[in-house]
């Protein structure tokens, strides 16, 4: 028997989730509005491109961060369509997020180091750049043992869905406590 679709079971879905997460509107609306209240406020000892710049990185991993945790709500409900859900949420918040970094790393530097060296005069001397590595490295290789475990052979899924969920479980720890630091690091200046 299939199932139909009925437009106002969406519309409701979409209001249901509409406010359930509407503190991410705010947010979002707050990461707009902020950056032309920092801007008029700079700080001379940041160069321009790094004001210029920061909003935009800190909007994406947010956004990104946002989306793996919202990614993590559904793998934990285990609701019908949770896996597709998902991997969607998991890899689009991958996406972001390291989209938010790359941005850190605009003119050629590799990670967030550009910022954090600019604002910083040294390279990778703040806790907030090496973190940002790591932060990389544990949201490529998360999603990529998420896939792998549903391809892997019957005796290795639990191993491979283990690892995958203290690594995911570490990324947004050390992203939430990264995304703290850099707010310092913008503070600060």
């Amino acid at each position: 028997m299939t199932e139909r679709f009925n437009m106002g079971d969406g519309i409701r879905h979409l209001k249901r989730l509409l406010t359930k997460f509407l503190w991410i509107f705010y947010l979002l609306i707050f990461m707009i509005a902020a950056p032309a209240g920092a801007a008029a406020e700079a700080s001379s000892e940041l160069p321009a491109e790094i004001m210029r710049l920061w909003p935009y990185h800190a909007s994406l991993v947010i956004l990104g961060f946002l989306l793996l945790v919202w990614g993590m709500t559904f793998a934990r409900r285990k609701e019908k369509g949770w896996l597709k859900k998902h991997k969607l949420l998991g890899i689009s918040g991958t996406s972001v997020a390291v989209a938010g970094m790359t941005m850190a790393a605009y003119m050629g530097m590799t990670m967030a180091a550009y910022m954090v060296s600019a604002a910083s005069q040294e390279h990778l001397r703040v806790p907030h750049a090496y973190l940002g590595s790591f932060v990389i490295f544990l949201l490529i290789i998360t999603p990529a043992l998420g896939l792998l475990q549903l391809r892997a052979a019957k005796e290795n899924k639990a191993k491979i869905r283990r690892v995958h969920r203290l690594f995911g479980r570490i990324a947004l720890l050390l992203m939430a406590l990264n995304i703290l630091f850099g707010m310092l690091i913008i503070s600060s200046a």
